[in-house]
């Protein structure tokens, strides 16, 4: 009689088995009853109108149901959290709710859908992870930049613990990372790499203590005030030690509040302008790049999606200010990206620029303002190796008796032209690798007579006195037992 029990359990077990197979073989969605574009076109390329449509009843092409459920489940694994709603906060969604608003489909296709999905991904025991509920609600969750991120981390390990140059680790993913970044656009269908002209002018700040140093600056302005020589070069986020690279600012004001002067500082400011037109990859510019809106269904967009989310953070670390011990480990893995776009003649840029963290989010410069950073090969300036070229240079000019005005003036000293066009034979003023030329005629002094800050505040709260916690009594074996 047991044993007949048995075979009759089992008889049922199969016959529940053979039931849902049924159910699902008798299923079948078309592309019409279907909203998203990217399953609308699985179904269109996959499936065949033998068959009646079981939601709209039209002989249209579809494909049985089953055969979308495995992509809908890669759709809660990757984009959803899953919670007990045990009290009833209504703070996320259905499962049906979820399958209707992604796949677009209507509420008897999604219950179709969650049935399968209960029968295909929950565990047959108990004690496993069940995903699929009534009882659960779904919310959704941001992108994470996965494989990518975890790559990076990998590659800028060993960036820091073994050689920055020839890392092939750290060469392999920038490749992967910036292969066709000449090719992408931001969600205003605008390329990262921009071009300047001689309409745009950068400018460059520079600090001093007092007049006697401005003084002998000015007499040779285009070397004092463009890039540094090599052996001046300090290490910056963008350039190692002894790379000379031109730093500027689309503004006076941003070329000011980047070199942070003190008060009571002298700096000078002075204009340049491209010669050329110089290709500059925009890094704020990843903040923003689309990838498409691509749908949650294809494996595609998560592999986009990912690399959006990881030049987004990209972009922030590239720009935003580093500081105190981290200064070292943050300047290495921004100047290896800088080396890399530099070297890469397949987008033949000249520098990149970002935007500042040092001006006022609300200040004028905040929306159009930016840093501009020219690597070594595009940032020559003219006349700047050129030696004999000298100004004049007067802080003050004498009015009447013992009475004199600051009025800073620099005058350039011209030699005879029959010297002068000696000179001019052997002279690399005009070098054709010069990018920029200096307005001299645009040069500012500016006296440093307060900064101005702008903070966030968080009060410290102060919570009640806490009793001291006295350690544990050591164990003592003898005394216990």
């Amino acid at each position: 009689m047991l044993d007949l029990n048995i075979k009759l359990l089992e008889s049922d077990a199969v016959s529940d088995d053979h039931e849902r197979v049924k159910m699902r073989e008798d299923k079948y969605v078309c592309h019409k009853c279907v909203n998203d574009k990217y399953v609308m076109h699985h179904i269109r390329q996959t499936g065949n109108n033998e068959q009646v449509c079981s939601y709209c009843k039209r002989k249209r092409k579809n494909i049985r149901l089953e055969y979308i459920v495995g992509m809908i489940n890669d759709v809660f694994e990757y984009y959803y959290e899953t919670f007990e709603d045990i009290y009833d906060t209504g703070r996320g969604d259905s499962a049906q709710d979820v399958i209707c608003e992604e796949l677009g489909v209507e509420w008897d296709v999604a219950e179709d859908i969650f049935q399968l999905l209960c029968d295909e991904y929950n565990p047959y025991n108990d004690y496993d992870y069940v995903r699929y509920n009534d009882g659960f609600v779904y919310r959704h969750v941001n992108y994470s930049s996965g494989e990518l991120a975890h790559t990076w981390s990998k590659a800028t390990d060993s960036l820091l613990k073994e050689t920055r140059y020839f890392n092939r680790e750290v060469n392999d993913f920038l490749d992967s990372l910036f292969r066709d970044v000449d090719k992408l656009k931001n969600k205003d269908s605008n390329s990262p790499i921009k071009t300047l002209t001689d309409e745009v002018h950068l400018f460059r700040a520079r600090v001093f203590e007092d007049q006697e140093e401005v003084k002998q600056a000015l007499e040779q302005p285009e070397k004092n005030f463009g890039a540094p020589p090599p052996t001046l070069a300090r290490s910056g986020r963008m350039n190692a030690q002894g790379i000379s690279v031109f730093y500027g600012a689309t503004s006076v004001n941003l070329a000011i509040a980047e070199v942070r002067p003190p008060v009571g500082s002298i700096v000078v400011t002075a204009s340049f302008v491209p010669l050329r037109e110089l290709k500059v990859l925009d890094i704020s510019a990843l903040d923003s790049l689309s990838f498409g809106s691509g749908s949650k269904f294809d494996p595609q967009t998560r592999i986009t999606s990912e690399r959006a989310i990881f030049f987004s953070t990209l972009s922030r670390k590239l720009t935003l200010p580093t500081f105190g011990k981290r200064q070292d480990s943050d300047y290495l893995i921004t100047q290896v990206v800088a080396d890399y776009l530099s070297d890469r003649n397949k987008f033949k840029l000249d520098g990149v620029s970002f935007k500042s963290t040092q001006v006022d989010a609300n200040g004028e410069d905040a929306e159009t303002g930016y840093n501009v950073v020219l690597f070594n090969k595009s940032s020559a300036v003219r006349h700047a190796a050129d030696e004999s070229r000298k100004y004049n240079v007067e802080m003050y000019e004498h009015i009447e008796d013992d009475q004199y005005a600051f009025v800073p003036k620099i005058q350039l000293i011209i030699e005879d032209n029959k010297k002068l066009r000696y000179m001019d034979l052997f002279s690399s003023s005009h070098d054709t690798n010069d990018a920029l030329q200096m307005k001299t005629s645009s040069m500012t002094y500016h006296k440093i007579t307060g900064v101005k800050y702008r903070t966030s505040e968080t009060d410290i709260y102060q919570g009640d006195s806490i009793k001291k916690q006295e350690p544990p009594e050591k164990f003592d074996e003898l005394k216990d037992f």
